[in-house]
């Protein structure tokens, strides 16, 4: 096999695989038929690449504040390509690199210095996905080992009662409410109390 027929079929394999994925937009028929292992019907439902800002990106408002010189320097992360359609001709300009009257074309003097910088490649972002994953099921698994052994501690037995002048505690368990208030109202050095089955007391 020659260089040219194997490099032939490179590309029949690579067009028969192209469309294969479909974009999470895409129209049901679409989406139908890569489920069924089938290419798409219309080329616009095709998966495409996601362009995100960065969740810390500045608004309009604030960039409009600063220079062009002064937003060149901001952090490559957010010198990303935003698309305009409304000027003639369209084009693609910076996100940032802008001011009142002026705008760079993308990729911006920033984007090209700082390359990679741009943006995160998908198996950096999956890592970094992954390890957020691996926390939160960390966090969770000592949260749940945490309520067991809170679980399994004794519940606190409280028990109420009445002290007198002498220390002698007298339970009110089982005791009218009326009662109570009529020993308290009627003697001054009795005090109302409450214990735990941790032995802490409080006496009001």
């Amino acid at each position: 096999m020659n260089d040219d027929t194997f490099w032939a079929e490179q590309r029949a394999i690579g067009t028969a695989s192209r469309g294969q994925h479909a974009d999470p937009t895409s129209c049901g028929t679409c989406q139908d038929n890569v489920q069924a292992g089938k290419r798409v019907e219309h080329e616009e439902c095709s998966q495409r690449a996601t362009l995100l800002q960065a969740p810390d990106h500045p608004s309009y408002e604030l960039l409009a504040g600063f220079s062009l010189k002064e937003n060149a320097k901001l952090p490559a992360r957010f010198h990303i390509p935003v698309f305009d359609d409304c000027g003639k001709p369209n084009a693609w300009l910076c996100a940032v690199c802008q001011e009142d009257g002026a705008v760079s074309l993308w990729p911006c003097k920033t984007a090209v210095e700082q390359g990679t910088k741009v943006f995160t490649p998908q198996h950096e972002a999956e890592t970094a996905a992954k390890r957020q994953s691996d926390r939160l099921a960390s966090l969770e698994s000592e949260n749940a080992r945490l309520r067991a052994e809170l679980a399994a501690l004794p519940a606190p037995v409280v028990q109420t009662g009445l002290r007198d002048a002498e220390g002698q505690v007298w339970p009110t368990k089982g005791m009218h409410p009326r009662t109570v208030e009529l020993v308290l109202r009627t003697n001054p050095l009795v005090q109302r109390t409450v214990r735990t089955s941790e032995w802490t007391e409080v006496t009001a």
